[in-house]
């Protein structure tokens, strides 16, 4: 892990191993800790908060765009390292980077503009006014669809604003983070304003919901771990952002280019092979178009191509585990 400007090891010794999903072959292991782990983490932010949010927007920036300057610079390499975890293909892992760069580009030019307000005060001796200050420590848990744009997003806008984070990324897919947390360290963000732990999701959120520094969460995954953290918010007024799993129907009208929508559909369903809060789960298709919509759609599908990541060809990967396909196998066999 990456805890108060240091890789170490979890408290207990513990490490898990991590998988090529294409495989399932073991391509490493990293450090798998407990609550105990991201306390530490929390303390390490939390220290490091007075400096860094007294710091300026400009001087946070500069931070920011030597990490997106670094990434851009290997992004090739980057892109490798997050097929091999996630099995998503490199075409897709390469796009993921370089927007994960202009995330952080992003946020440092945004923290310059974080504006206050002046507000019309009906006594004539009273001046009113608003401004916007650092918040304190940032706990951020996210998924594997992502691995390095759901952290670069949350991070980076923490960052900005003069916040530290703790950051939790998938266990599936630990080792991008790992890496956007290397860049940074190597830009020469300060001890502890960036941290990274992996390990058990409940009682690491549970560690960020307890602890009065820890001001928000921000959390992208499934609606049911979503429910668990506003439950637990509402004890502790913790603030959320979360980003919870779609239910996407697509409501295909008569009106429409028949051409175009099929394109977009294919596309959009079976991106990062399926695995997107977002992708389309079902089609209603109006009667008058639908046999034209599956004529038009169905070339498209017959061109994807199914491999490993690596392979440019490649279009649709792996599923990020046997898990998630028994469940996909379970839904096909249901449907039918």
């Amino acid at each position: 892990m990456y805890i108060d400007g240091e890789v170490i090891e979890a408290l207990s010794g513990k490490r898990r191993p991590v998988r090529n999903p294409a495989t399932e072959e073991i391509i490493g292991e990293v450090a798998y800790g407990t609550r105990a782990d991201c306390e530490r983490a929390i303390d390490a932010a939390s220290r490091a908060f007075h400096g860094w949010s007294r710091l300026t927007p400009y001087e946070r920036g500069g931070y920011l765009k030597s990490a997106a300057d670094r990434i851009r610079a290997d992004v090739e390499e980057l892109a490798r390292l997050t097929v091999e975890e996630s099995g998503k293909p490199i075409l897709e892992a390469r796009g993921e980077w370089k927007v994960a760069a202009d995330l952080f580009e992003w946020y440092a030019e945004e923290g310059k503009r974080a504006y206050g307000r002046t507000i019309p005060s009906r006594l004539k001796n009273k001046r009113m006014q608003t401004i916007r200050q650092p918040i304190g420590v940032v706990g951020v848990i996210t998924a594997w669809n992502f691995p390095a744009y759901n952290p670069a997003r949350a991070w980076a806008a923490a960052l900005g604003a003069g916040c530290t984070v703790v950051g939790r990324p998938s266990e599936f897919t630990p080792r991008t983070a790992l890496e956007i947390a290397k860049w940074l360290h190597d830009a020469g963000i300060p001890r502890g304003v960036v941290n990274v732990v992996i390990g058990e999701a409940d009682p690491m959120a549970q560690a960020m919901l307890d602890r009065p520094e820890v001001q928000k969460i921000s959390f992208t995954g499934s609606t049911r771990v979503g429910q668990m953290l506003m439950n637990g918010a509402s004890r502790t007024f913790t603030r959320l952002s979360l980003e919870l799993g779609g239910n996407a129907p697509v409501l295909i009208f008569p009106d429409v280019d028949v051409k175009a929508v099929a394109k977009a559909a294919v596309s959009a369903r079976f991106r990062n092979c399926g695995q997107v809060c977002i992708a389309p789960q079902r089609f209603l298709i109006h009667g008058k178009i639908n046999d034209a919509f599956i004529e038009e759609m169905v070339p498209h599908m017959e061109r994807l191509r199914v491999g490993h990541g690596s392979d440019p060809e490649t279009h649709i990967g792996p599923l990020i585990n046997a898990r998630q396909c028994d469940r996909v196998e379970a839904l096909v066999l249901e449907g039918v």
